[in-house]
């Protein structure tokens, strides 16, 4: 049995990770962490947890626990972790690692020397039409894969964000918090990126809270695009934006996918994750069923049938820190898959205040 402790025991948590963790029998929910008391204490009845704390430290510590999910603010990632590997603890770790490439690789090169598995919490590589668009490049289905293409869009509110309106504590706004993670699937799906040319602006203030008081307005993206050149030889469009009228969804947004290649194109959509849309040279996309053994991890006990689509997948990632565990193989994907995607956003970031392509240097 797998001991976890939650550090962070905010949505994400609850959304995601928590009912992961109630699947999978080979793991358990032993301890919750939050500096927010009140929270603290309805998660602890919530969750079915009698071990609570607000000291990160305590968890690190507690010979107790063998793997921790970290669901803290961008600004609190690294020391958790850190305190954490130190103290021999396998580790997830929501996106984005760090504040920047050069703390993300930090938080891997010492996940890596103490021998423990690291995940980054890559929500939408599980998702059954991501699978399965994998499975289609890497066999080579669609050809020599030429393009990607992403969309994601939000219509959240115009209020403030909190702390994930602030540079200082979030690092960056919706290159960080959405295009970030198209920028891992891509390069899953595509390979390394080579360079950038890329954008971020601000449209919003965001200097009043959902209550109407004042705050101090934001100084991070709610807008972002980039154009990259892969390893391979292909090319990538990205674009994200928390501001987009009419694409609510429920929720869920709009996210639109696309792989080109010399011999079709394949699409996901995060609001049908389990079709794709497909198309041979010289027939439109069609909607296709993804495989059976596309629609779970292997062995994973989730029935795929059961749930919201495009909520269940994500109870796989803790399945597959367990997993990764337990098998004693690395866990995917890792804190160095975390740290790439970041230094393709910190590249954005240069390229939009030099106004000039940016060459992408991972080393960790």
């Amino acid at each position: 049995m797998i001991r976890y402790a939650i550090i962070g025991a905010g949505a994400v948590s609850d959304y995601h990770h928590v009912p992961g963790l109630r699947l999978d029998p080979r793991a358990e929910l032993v301890a919750v962490c939050d500096p927010n008391e009140s929270l603290l204490d309805q998660r602890g009845r919530d969750w079915d947890v009698s071990k609570v704390t607000t000291d990160f430290n305590a968890i690190a510590s507690d010979p107790d626990v063998d793997a921790v999910v970290i669901a803290t603010p961008n600004f609190t990632h690294k020391p958790i972790a850190l305190a954490c590997i130190e103290a021999g603890k396998h580790v997830m770790c929501e996106k984005p690692l760090g504040l920047s490439y050069e703390e993300a690789a930090e938080m891997a090169r010492a996940a890596e020397t103490a021998g423990v598995k690291h995940m980054t919490a890559f929500t939408y590589r599980f998702a059954p039409s991501m699978r399965c668009l994998h499975r289609l490049v890497h066999t080579g289905a669609l050809g020599t894969v030429r393009h990607f293409r992403s969309q994601r869009f939000l219509d959240l509110p115009e209020t403030s964000w909190g702390w994930r309106q602030y540079k200082k504590l979030a690092g960056a706004g919706d290159l960080y918090d959405m295009t970030i993670h198209r920028i891992d699937f891509a390069m899953d799906l595509l390979g390394p990126v080579q360079s950038v040319c890329g954008a971020v602006a601000t449209f919003c203030p965001r200097d009043e809270t959902k209550q109407g008081e004042p705050c101090d307005p934001s100084d991070v993206d709610d807008w972002s695009a980039l154009i990259g050149r892969f390893t391979s030889g292909a090319v990538g469009v990205w674009e994200g934006s928390t501001v987009m009228k009419g694409h609510h969804n429920n929720g869920f947004g709009w996210e639109w996918a696309e792989v080109n290649g010399s011999e079709g194109s394949a699409v996901y959509r995060l609001t049908e994750p389990n079709t794709i849309l497909f198309g041979k040279p010289g027939e439109s996309l069609q909607t296709v069923p993804v495989p059976d053994d596309c629609l779970v991890i292997e062995g994973s006990p989730r029935d795929p049938s059961q749930g919201v689509p495009s909520t269940v997948f994500r109870y796989d990632l803790v399945y597959e820190l367990t997993s990764a565990i337990i098998e004693d193989r690395p866990a995917i994907p890792g804190f160095d898959h975390g740290a790439a995607a970041q230094a393709v956003a910190d590249a954005v970031l240069k390229s939009n205040e030099t106004g000039q392509w940016v060459d992408v240097n991972v080393n960790t």
